[in-house]
């Protein structure tokens, strides 16, 4: 037997060690940039249902205001939007939705009319709907412009 084989094995010893702590902080760091992974993806998940959500309520907002304006059986209700201006519509109506699927979520609604003039007649309705929904901190909105006229000839 060598007298040095004791000191071999010393030697060997530290080497796998040394292996053994490399390997550890290698598999570390790949665990980290999995776990940063899922998480901008499940961020990115998250901001897009919820934008989804907000422009549903904008949507959900805009069938509210035309069911009020265009009532069935009844005639087109002038009284809801003011007079077209230069300036940016006023809000008419705020929607805060309890239904299942927009909890957390809001719209406000604008709207104005114009009186078309010769050779068309009939009124032109712009409606601006702005949609919001919150998730966490986060505030999520979404921007829908709907133009409707009745009785354009």
């Amino acid at each position: 037997m060598c007298p040095n084989s004791s000191q071999h094995k010393v030697k060997q010893n530290g080497a796998a060690l040394a292996i053994a702590l490399f390997v550890l902080l290698v598999m570390s760091l790949v665990g980290l940039t999995l776990v940063r992974s899922l998480n901008d993806t499940a961020s990115a998940v998250a901001s897009d249902v919820l934008g989804t959500r907000a422009q549903l309520a904008a949507t959900s907002g805009i069938q509210t205001l035309m069911v009020e304006l265009y009532p069935l059986n009844a005639s087109f209700d002038s009284s809801i939007c003011p007079t077209r201006t230069s300036s940016e519509p006023p809000i008419v109506r705020s929607y805060n939705f309890t239904a299942q699927g927009l909890t957390q979520c809001s719209a406000q609604l604008r709207c104005n009319q114009l009186d078309l003039t010769s050779p068309y007649s009939g009124t032109h309705i712009r409606i601006i709907a702005d949609g919001s929904c919150e998730g966490g901190s986060m505030v999520y909105s979404k921007r829908i412009l709907v133009e409707v006229a009745d009785a354009i000839k």
